[in-house]
């Protein structure tokens, strides 16, 4: 009896450690304050979040699935660069920011590919009013240049992999065609 339990624990170590799950560590070199974090980053917003949806990235079809977390921001102030009324920000799904709607935030930005994102590794600031914020990076903030609606973007991200959809509708129509296409000719000879 004893040398079955040795085998299933050894066993069970076996699965365990052969099919583990997919871990990333996560290592931040520290910035520094306010001023320092800003000349790090691309730019510094202070702004209402709007809306918070996750969102598969993926290139091409087999190609590696990265989750985010979209973030919609009614942007009030911003320093170093000049953004429109509402942004959108990136931030990864596992070590970003829990950013809650209906919430202001100070985030520190960067510019990626042509996609807002704020690091895991920047300060996020929750505040109530953009005064706050001018206390920490000055008053020297830009207000929101051009009034613009993102909200209609959010609406396609989703956390549905819609490719398995896609490849099981595919391999059900070409199964489909194949039967027909014998039963067709079946009755043609």
């Amino acid at each position: 009896m004893k040398k079955r339990g040795l085998l299933v624990f050894v066993f069970g170590l076996f699965l365990t450690v052969s099919f583990g799950t997919k871990t990333h560590a996560l290592s931040c070199v520290e910035v520094g304050g306010p001023h320092e974090q800003l000349d790090f980053f691309d730019a510094a917003v202070f702004g209402e979040v709007k809306k918070v949806k996750g969102d598969i990235k993926q290139e091409r079809f087999i190609g590696t699935k990265e989750f985010v977390r979209n973030v919609l921001i009614d942007v009030k102030q911003s320093w170093k660069m000049e953004f429109n009324s509402q942004i959108i920000v990136s931030t990864d799904y596992t070590w970003g920011y829990d950013f809650q709607e209906g919430q202001s935030y100070l985030i520190y930005v960067y510019e990626n590919e042509g996609i807002l994102a704020s690091s895991p590794c920047s300060t996020t600031y929750k505040m109530d009013d953009v005064s706050e914020a001018s206390k920490l990076l000055g008053t020297d903030g830009l207000s929101p240049g051009k009034e613009v609606n993102l909200s209609y973007k959010m609406w396609f991200m989703t956390e549905i992999d819609f490719h398995i959809y896609y490849a099981t509708g595919g391999v059900v129509l070409v199964t489909g065609l194949l039967i027909y296409l014998v039963k067709w000719k079946r009755t043609s000879s």
